[in-house]
């Protein structure tokens, strides 16, 4: 009885968290006992893997560059706060000029491999030459005790209280030409700036971005081949003549010899003998229903790495204006998450005061004290989205003005430009139109 009354229990009479129990169901289900140590060993082999994608799929690389122009778009501005304005302009402009052409690259690095790594190299005039490490080239292999508490986990330094003091890089980068293995050159902190997106507390190395999907995009790549492939017999038909007597079933029409006529002419009639048949293959059966499956993978891909089905596949087919912003608004707020705290936090504002102190101790720019506070202080835009409804959009632009709850900076920002920038222009317009109302 007692074996019949386990077997009759309800089911809906669980205790305790099922997450944490056991059990047949929980066979065979992953487990990230110590998630640090486990990305960073499957640092190297995602990231490769995710390169071949990136150069050899199409979504592989519509990942990668979806992301790139998301964060970078044509580049961030630099609004210095000195209150000099020419001053200002000229530190705005100088800093574009050099931090907004590697910009692009070091993103694309950043999701291709789930780091980046810019080397700050000062020239001997006093200005900054910035230089894209490959993450490889910061040596993975590196770990060991130095003493004291302090250590080197996977080539980065950290210091007894946990604080990054130096990045021990590979004179050459692996594979390449002349490349030395193990001799490596220790690089302050100061001197490098490392960005990557914090999955774990404790986490030292990046993760490639294609990570949850790497797997999926492989399979799918080899299904869409495999689809292409079986599209093209489908254009071959093939027959099969079968006849009892083990002749031509009619096709010889008398010829004499192994010459059979098989040719198939529009309006032909053919007169086989008894017990004859002809038929052929079908090979294109069933494609329907692949490609609808190969839809569904391509949803979950897109949900893996963050982007809307559409941005993956540019496939709009059946996106409306109202599922189409949706989804933008959400990927937007998610994009501008990684804007503030990976390429504004971690790279601009670092490397603006880099910049101005390295200026400052250069004699480029007089300040110290209260001065040098002036010159640092920074603020930065973004680079903005387009309207998806531009008139309806800017219609509550508008109104959200007049009724106070935006202000034109606010509304002028997230169009990625400049307040000043537009309040110049529009003056000069206003001057220009003067000048000919007066002609």
């Amino acid at each position: 009885m007692s074996a019949i009354n386990r077997i009759l229990r309800p089911a809906s009479k669980r205790s305790g968290i099922e997450a944490g129990g056991g059990g047949r169901r929980w066979q065979g289900t992953p487990m990230l006992g110590t998630p640090q140590q486990a990305a960073l060993g499957a640092r190297g082999p995602a990231k490769a893997r995710a390169a071949a994608l990136y150069l050899n799929t199409a979504y592989g690389n519509r990942i990668v560059e979806a992301w790139t122009s998301a964060m970078i778009g044509r580049g961030y501005q630099a609004r210095s706060q000195h209150p000099a304005p020419g001053i200002r302009r000229r530190l705005n402009d100088d800093f574009e000029a050099m931090a907004n052409p590697i910009l692009t690259p070091l993103a694309r690095a950043l999701v291709r491999d789930g780091e980046a790594f810019l080397q700050v190299v000062t020239e001997d005039d006093g200005g900054l030459r910035l230089k894209l490490i490959p993450a490889d080239q910061v040596d993975p292999a590196l770990t060991r005790e130095l003493g004291g508490g302090a250590r080197i986990v996977a080539g980065i330094e950290y210091d007894a209280a946990d604080r990054v003091v130096a990045f021990h890089v590979l004179r050459e980068a692996p594979g390449a030409p002349f490349s030395t293995f193990g001799e490596t050159v220790r690089v302050p902190a100061a001197d490098m700036i490392h960005t990557f997106d914090l999955l774990f507390p404790g986490q030292v190395r990046g993760l490639s971005w294609l990570s949850p999907v790497l797997l999926k995009l492989r399979d799918r790549d080899e299904a869409s081949d495999a689809l292409l492939m079986q599209l093209k017999t489908a254009s071959l038909i093939t027959g099969f003549v079968r006849d009892p007597e083990g002749g031509a079933a009619g096709f010889d029409d008398g010829a004499s010899g192994a010459q059979v006529n098989v040719s198939l002419e529009p309006g032909a009639m053919r007169i086989l003998p008894p017990g004859a048949d002809v038929t052929f293959s079908q090979p294109g059966q069933g494609l329907a229903q692949a490609v609808e499956f190969l839809r569904a993978q391509d949803r979950e891909i897109a949900a893996g790495v963050g982007l809307t089905f559409e941005a993956l596949t540019g496939d709009l087919g059946e996106a409306n204006y109202s599922s189409a912003r949706v989804g933008l608004l959400e990927f937007r707020r998610r994009a501008e998450m990684m804007q503030k705290n990976l390429i504004e936090a971690q790279v601009l504002r670092p490397l603006w005061r880099r910049w101005i102190d390295t200026q400052a101790l250069a004699g480029t720019i007089r300040a110290d004290g209260a001065d040098l506070a002036d010159y640092r202080h920074v603020r930065f835009v973004g680079p903005g989205w387009a309207w998806v409804d531009p008139r309806n959009e800017i219609e509550a632009e508008i109104a959200a003005i007049g009724a106070g709850l935006k202000s034109r900076e606010e509304v002028v920002a997230g169009r990625g430009r400049d307040i000043d920038d537009l309040d110049e222009e529009l003056a000069r317009d206003a001057s220009r139109a003067g000048e000919g109302a007066t002609a």
